[in-house]
C-alpha cells in the first residue's frame, strides 16, 4: 500500500503496531554530503528486523535480542545481515539509560519539555527521528524527520559491525538520502490482524485526549479571558 514518502507516515505505520516488523529503507549517498560527484550507481538498501513493538520515546525500547539488521549490495545481490552482540559483551558498555536497540523520537515529543531550563535533560540529547542500534545522540541507523542525511554507521556496541551501505556512501561519511521505504508486518495473518486492531485502538485513544486537552485548553482560555487575565488592545 503507498501513503507518500514522508518521515511521519512511517511514524504513523509503526507507532502502535503490536507485531514483528520488518523496515526496509532505499536510497542514495547524501547530496549535501558527498566530496565528489559520481555518475555510477550508487543506491543502497539496508533495513532491520524486529519483534518488539514501536512506541514513541526518548529513550531506547524494545529488549528483545530476536531482531537484525540486514544490507542488499545491489551489484552482487548478496545480503549481509547484522545480528545483536551477547547482551554480556555489550551491556558494561551501555549507560544505564540505554534498555533496548531501537527508538521513536519524532521533534513534536519534545513539545512537552517546553519551559524547562534544559529540554534535553529530559530526553538524553537523542537526535530526532528513529535510531536504531548505537547510543541516543549517534544511533547506529539514524532515520532524520527530513529523510535526509540519514546514516548508517560501521559499528556500535549493540550489533555486529559490518558496513550496511556497501561501501557506497565512504564519500559521503554514510550520510545516505532516502527515496524509498518499506514497512512490512509478519509473523502471519492471525498476528497481524490482531496487531492492527491494537493499533488502531491506540490511535483510536490518542486521538480522543487530544480533543479533550483542546476542549480544556479552550474552557481555560475562556476563563482566563472572563477573569480580566487576557489583555485585549481596543481602539481609542
Amino acid at each position: 500500500e503507498g501513503d507518500g514518502l514522508s518521515f511521519f507516515n512511517l511514524y504513523d505505520k509503526v507507532v502502535g503496531y503490536d507485531g514483528p516488523t520488518v523496515l526496509m529503507l532505499g536510497g542514495i549517498p547524501s547530496a549535501s554530503r558527498c566530496l565528489n560527484q559520481h555518475k555510477e550507481d550508487k543506491r543502497v538498501s539496508l533495513g532491520f528486523f524486529t519483534i518488539d513493538s514501536w512506541i514513541e520515546s526518548s529513550e531506547y525500547f524494545g529488549p528483545d535480542d530476536d531482531c537484525f539488521l540486514f544490507s542488499l549490495d545491489h551489484k552482487t545481490n548478496d545480503i549481509k545481515f547484522l545480528r545483536p552482540k551477547a547482551r554480556s559483551q555489550s551491556a558494561p558498555n551501555m549507560g544505564t539509560k540505554t534498555k533496548g536497540y531501537m527508538y521513536c523520537h519524532p521533534s513534536s515529543l519534545s513539545t512537552k519539555n517546553r519551559g524547562r531550563k534544559n529540554p534535553l535533560s529530559k530526553t538524553n540529547g537523542s537526535v530526532h527521528g528513529i535510531g536504531i542500534g548505537g547510543t541516543a545522540s549517534q544511533p547506529r541507523i539514524h532515520i532524520s524527520e527530513s529523510l535526509e542525511e540519514c546514516r548508517a554507521l560501521m559499528y556500535d556496541q549493540l550489533f555486529d559491525n559490518g558496513d550496511l551501505l556497501s561501501g557506497k556512501c565512504d564519500e559521503s561519511l554514510y550520510y545516505f538520502d532516502i527515496d524509498c521505504i518499506e514497512v512490512w508486518g509478519v509473523g502471519g495473518e492471525e498476528w497481524i490482524s490482531d496487531a492492527l486492531k491494537a493499533q488502531a485502538g491506540i490511535k483510536e485513544t490518542k486521538a480522543a485526549s487530544m480533543e479533550q486537552a483542546r476542549k480544556v485548553d479552550k474552557r481555560q482560555f475562556l476563563d482566563d479571558f472572563e477573569n480580566g487575565l487576557s489583555c485585549v488592545d481596543t481602539p481609542g
